[in-house]
């Protein structure tokens, strides 16, 4: 039996031509608030935008010049009900036992993330939050670290 267990779809991100004008989009028609925006890394020039009290909702990334279309979605973020790094540990293992493929793991200051991929190549994602939601205290820390993406072992 799988010891993977999933809250719920934490997040989405989007593959979008420009991050910035795609954002004041979002914040126009969706009433959305941009959290923060990636400064370096891998997510350099992304913006990650919330509904209200999540880090992020949706984050928008600049596409490759001449995406075919279909390519929008990068990930889907799973948020674990556990939310230990011993959970996630244990759903590692789990994953490497099973041999589902993993593109990477990444700290994120605000959570730690596991990539992975299913058997059509769509790449999915379970993390542990570290730094609690309520208050706006995982939006000031996603803003305070520019969208922090640490390759780490676990």
């Amino acid at each position: 039996m799988s010891p993977i267990k999933v809250d719920r779809i934490a997040h989405i991100v989007l593959f979008v031509r420009d991050p910035e004008a795609s954002a004041q989009w979002y914040c126009d028609v969706l009433n959305m608030k941009i959290t923060a925006r990636a400064g370096d890394g891998p997510y350099k020039g992304g913006v990650f935008m919330s509904f209200g009290e999540s880090d992020h909702d949706i984050a928008l990334f600049k596409a490759e010049e001449g995406a075919a279309k279909g390519k929008e979605f990068e990930h889907i973020g799973l948020m674990m009900a556990g939310t230990s790094m011993d959970d996630l540990r244990a759903n590692y293992d789990f994953f490497k036992e099973r041999g589902v493929e993993i593109a990477e793991i990444l700290d994120h200051g605000v959570s730690v993330g596991i990539y992975f991929y299913d058997p059509d190549g769509h790449m999915l994602e379970v993390f542990c939050q570290k730094i609690p939601q309520a208050g706006g205290l995982s939006q000031a820390e996603l803003n305070r670290n520019q969208g922090q993406a640490d390759p780490i072992q676990l």
